[in-house]
């Protein structure tokens, strides 16, 4: 396995240990009513409008998650939506964590630990979808990540891309929280996402901001835990997210509010690779 490049604004050695002291997580909870869920069940209702009506569920097709380190939707893909789903990830913590949650959903999938820029031949032009959350945004060159990501595509596949927004209120929470976790992000607005995938060859079907509000996006994991910074900044995000549950909660009642720059947590993109 190859150490990812310079590009790499979090590098391996981040998630190495972001995902070693940490147990398996749940699936998304994508049929629960409960509040707490909304942001899992929304996401996956926008990605599986998309993967049905453009024809490629229930058909058998394949479809790989990079990063997919501790994926806690990659079996979703093949329990709800059938596909033969794989994960490629450049942490092996995370993708034996990823393997260990395919077998506790008993979920048949290949998980594959290469850097995404140097994939084994057999991999290429391979799946008929790829998706990934929270990944471009920690590489300073958005056309050659977004590339790298279509070289494992066959021609006429999807690619999805779902990353937060640090832009906005979202990324302005995160910066005053924990800086260190900020900097490894590159705040790139929905206009430089649409032209990463442009330029790497794709057509854009869609690319926007999505949600209006969303502060579980932010997190600690530069700050040491249970330190009195920690607790107080604890104390900061936990209120900050019950804020956005009672924005869900008004949704629910009265209608989503606009999606913007200033408030959205995340930017999806929907492209296709040309045949």
């Amino acid at each position: 396995m190859k150490k990812n490049n310079e590009n790499d604004h979090a590098g391996q050695h981040y998630w190495n240990e972001a995902w070693s002291m940490k147990a398996l997580p749940p699936l998304w909870n994508v049929d629960s009513r409960q509040i707490r869920y909304h942001v899992e069940k929304k996401l996956f209702e926008f990605i599986s409008q998309i993967l049905v009506t453009s024809g490629y569920a229930d058909s058998g097709k394949s479809l790989m998650e990079v990063g997919c380190a501790r994926s806690a939707v990659l079996p979703l893909f093949a329990k709800r939506l059938g596909f033969f789903v794989a994960g490629l990830d450049y942490s092996p913590i995370g993708c034996d964590q990823t393997k260990l949650i395919l077998e506790r959903e008993r979920v048949k999938g290949n998980v594959y630990c290469h850097d995404i820029f140097s994939i084994p031949d057999n991999l290429i032009e391979k799946f008929d979808v790829v998706v990934s959350f929270g990944l471009i945004e920690h590489f300073a060159d958005a056309k050659a990540i977004v590339s790298a990501l279509s070289n494992l595509l066959k021609p006429g596949g999807l690619i999805l891309t779902n990353i937060p927004n640090m832009n906005g209120l979202t990324g302005w929470v995160q910066r005053l929280l924990d800086r260190k976790v900020y900097d490894i992000h590159v705040p790139f607005t929905s206009e430089e996402v649409r032209d990463g995938h442009q330029n790497a060859g794709l057509e854009v079907i869609f690319c926007n901001y999505y949600l209006s509000t969303n502060f579980g996006v932010c997190n600690l994991n530069k700050v040491p835990q249970n330190s009195a910074e920690w607790c107080f900044k604890k104390v900061i995000l936990a209120t900050l997210a019950r804020l956005s549950m009672f924005v869900w909660w008004f949704e629910r009642l009265c209608g989503d509010f606009p999606v913007s720059k200033a408030y959205s947590p995340y930017i999806n993109c929907v492209a296709t690779k040309p045949k």
